[in-house]
């Protein structure tokens, strides 16, 4: 991932002014905030929470009052909207709404993220636990993948939602929301006149990390893939903002390049399947070995192309009688 330290300020086609807030929400790891100079003023996303998150966020306040003399404070913020339930975009929703008071609002289906975090990171734990297993990954690799994943996560306390949204105009705002799922449930891009804000769902260089709908509904590939041809059908976007990386002028462009690459990782994953092969095996010959957190992401990326050819009748399970006699065994998969 290629990150833009830079604040940048754009203007729609409306008028309204937009800066882009690029915190640290974790080390070497920015997620743009957009400050958008509505009324009241929006903040969306609000970085990961962790203490140098918040004052990276602090920080880039204070330098839009150095760089563009715009005098705004976390404490003028009264939406706060959330693009999506993962860490380095809501983590910091305490933070905020405890400086400014604001209203803070999601996706329907991101609601429990917020407001029942524990329980919500048990059960996706859990299913993660039986898609590793499946997976083929040995015992203490599981192990060492879910403390992985739960890392920084139990910093975060439930929060009160007050509002929530669907798909469409955004009462009392000037947005326009579109459900996007598949690199999350309730993952969202936000339309202001001319400007799209894609958050995680298009970014400027990378593609983002795929899940098996198997651990979370509404991810997937095929959720995915519909949700690009989606946004890719809204006219008059000009300018496309990420939730990392640099803007998009070619969102259109960039979504093309977005579906053909996961087109080519399809085919890929299916010619890997010459044989019977678990998803670990897949995963190694299309990752090579990986290291840390990486090497999650691979399996969770190999595992949501699999479950789409799966699902699609391209590949299918060779080792079915096993299946049916034992409790969760390895998955071997072949090309059908």
């Amino acid at each position: 991932m290629q990150n833009d330290p830079t604040i940048r300020r754009y203007e729609s086609a409306g008028g309204t002014i937009v800066y882009k807030l690029p915190v640290e929400a974790f080390p070497k790891h920015f997620t743009n905030c957009y400050l958008i100079m509505t009324d009241p003023i929006t903040l969306l996303d609000a970085g990961s929470g962790q203490e140098n998150s918040n004052a990276s966020m602090q920080d880039c306040f204070r330098r839009l009052g150095d760089e563009f003399d715009e005098r705004v404070q976390v404490f003028d913020v009264g939406r706060l909207i959330l693009t999506h339930g993962h860490i380095d975009h809501f983590g910091g929703a305490n933070f905020v709404v405890e400086q400014s008071g604001a209203e803070l609002g999601i996706h329907e289906l991101d609601v429990s993220v917020i407001q029942s975090f524990k329980e919500r990171l048990i059960l996706n734990t859990k299913n993660l636990h039986l898609f590793l297993d499946r997976a083929g990954v040995s015992t203490s690799t599981v192990e060492k993948m879910l403390n992985m994943n739960k890392w920084s996560k139990d910093l975060f306390h439930p929060a009160h939602v007050d509002f929530t949204f669907d798909e469409g105009p955004l009462p009392g705002t000037p947005f326009e929301i579109f459900h996007t799922p598949g690199h999350c449930p309730g993952q969202v891009c936000i339309r202001l006149d001319d400007i799209l804000f894609t958050a995680d769902h298009v970014l400027q260089r990378i593609t983002p990390n795929q899940s098996p709908e198997f651990i979370t509904r509404y991810t997937g590939l095929g959720h995915y893939m519909e949700s690009l041809q989606k946004v890719r059908s809204v006219p008059g976007i000009t300018l496309g903002l990420g939730g990392h990386e640099g803007d998009m002028t070619e969102l259109h462009r960039r979504i093309d390049e977005t579906l053909a690459f996961h087109e080519t990782r399809l085919d890929k994953t299916l010619a890997l399947c010459d044989r019977p092969k678990s998803i670990k095996e897949v995963s190694l010959e299309l990752f090579g070995e990986r290291q840390d957190y990486h090497v999650l992401l691979a399996f969770l990326e190999t595992g949501a192309h699999m479950e789409y050819l799966y699902e699609r009748g391209r590949i299918g399970v060779t080792n079915i009688e096993e299946v049916e006699l034992e409790y969760n065994p390895v998955l071997l998969f072949q090309r059908q």
